[in-house]
């Protein structure tokens, strides 16, 4: 018997998928966030009393975002175990469609940069969590 043989694929599969999911979107996330700062006018001005570098910063982003999102991922993953798989689709672009309209009513679309990062990593995280997760965890 190998030890693979302890895992059940009903539980495995969707935290490895939320896994996954949440890294790719923290990368994708990385890379929205880092072209946002880059584009920004003033960002060496605002990263001046930081002594901070767009490589240093694109790094430190990266990891951050990277771990954040894979947590995010394990306990979206989890979460995908216990509802119903066409609820947790549903449920989940609901909860990310909410975020979003909530955001837009409060901040409105008119800090561009801003807007561009926030509903870009929304959309991403939601395509990535209500779409490609349940496809994952269902892939044998």
């Amino acid at each position: 018997m190998n030890g693979f043989g302890l895992f059940d694929p009903a539980i495995a599969q969707p935290l490895l998928a939320g896994w996954i999911i949440g890294a790719v979107v923290g990368l994708i996330d990385t890379a929205v966030v880092v072209i946002a700062v880059a584009r920004a006018p003033r960002w060496p001005e605002q990263f001046s009393q930081f002594h901070v570098s767009l490589p240093a910063l694109a790094i430190a982003a990266a990891n951050g975002m990277v771990i954040g999102w894979t947590l995010i991922g394990l306990v979206i993953g989890a979460l995908s175990i216990i509802v119903p798989m066409p609820k947790f689709a549903i449920g989940t672009a609901a909860v990310v469609l909410g975020i979003l309209g909530l955001y837009v009513y409060i901040r409105g679309l008119s800090h561009r940069g801003e807007a561009q990062v926030v509903v870009g990593t929304g959309l991403v995280a939601g395509i990535g969590f209500a779409v490609v997760l349940p496809l994952l965890a269902a892939w044998r």
